[in-house]
């Protein structure tokens, strides 16, 4: 199969699709009831929502709303307190980190520093040999 006949057959299927999706459908005014009669229901349906779910959001409330002020600022207190310590531990690994960079960037330069003295020595002794 080659292009221009899948791009035919296609065209086709297309065409046959489109044909059977255009459905003429009569419709006059009085098949449509838009509530006319009883007038907009959304509020009384947002109503019978409102109270299946009320129950559901009352139990979780009441967990917190038997609690008096001073249990709240305890529990507020308790909070700060692990952010804080989280915060600290943060703090503590980052210095560790910084302590660790440091500590390898100081063996890197003394390595260096050594390779530098053992490649000064080796062109020294070369010197002394070409002399």
């Amino acid at each position: 199969m080659n292009l221009k006949e899948l791009q035919t057959m296609i065209k086709e299927e297309l065409d046959a699709y489109v044909n059977e999706a255009e459905v003429d459908v009569d419709v006059d005014a009085d098949d449509v009831d838009a509530g006319a009669e009883g007038g907009d229901d959304s509020m009384e349906m947002l109503k019978k929502i409102y109270d299946m779910l009320k129950p559901k959001f009352e139990d979780m409330d009441g967990d917190m709303g038997d609690m008096d002020e001073a249990e709240m600022e305890e529990m507020s207190d308790m909070e700060e307190e692990m952010v804080d310590e989280a915060k600290k531990d943060d703090d503590d690994k980052m210095e560790e980190a910084k302590k660790d960079d440091v500590d390898e960037a100081k063996k890197d330069d003394k390595d260096d520093v050594k390779e530098a003295t053992h490649l000064q020595e080796r062109f020294q002794r070369l010197a002394n040999i070409i002399k």
